[in-house]
């Protein structure tokens, strides 16, 4: 048997229920970013802002191994993540980069 305040808690969840569910996150539309050539190759804007931007990197893989009278071998990786900005500004360009990496270039 449920009890009363069970039984409203109960049909306030069910009734709350639609109401709490979220869309799921929609990536964005292709023609959202237009490019932006002026800045140079791979460079793009996303539609009504001044800033472009270009997002890069590189992956590298493979085993490294020695002759000999203990033949060993050991993996190898690297991989390098670039972010670079540019805005025209009253002040002249403004230009932000950054880069993350691991393991050798």
């Amino acid at each position: 048997m449920v009890s009363r305040l069970g039984a409203l808690v109960l049909a306030a969840g069910l009734a709350a229920g639609p109401a709490l569910a979220r869309e799921p996150a929609r990536a964005p539309a292709a023609d959202a970013l237009a490019p932006c050539p002026e800045q140079g190759p791979g460079f793009v804007r996303a539609r009504g802002a001044r800033t472009c931007f270009r997002l890069s990197g590189r992956v590298g893989a493979g085993i490294d191994l020695r002759a000999g009278s203990g033949t060993r071998s050991a993996p190898s990786a690297a991989g390098r993540f670039a972010i670079d900005t540019r805005t025209d500004s009253d002040y002249g360009p403004v230009r932000a980069f950054v880069r993350m990496g691991h393991g050798r270039p």
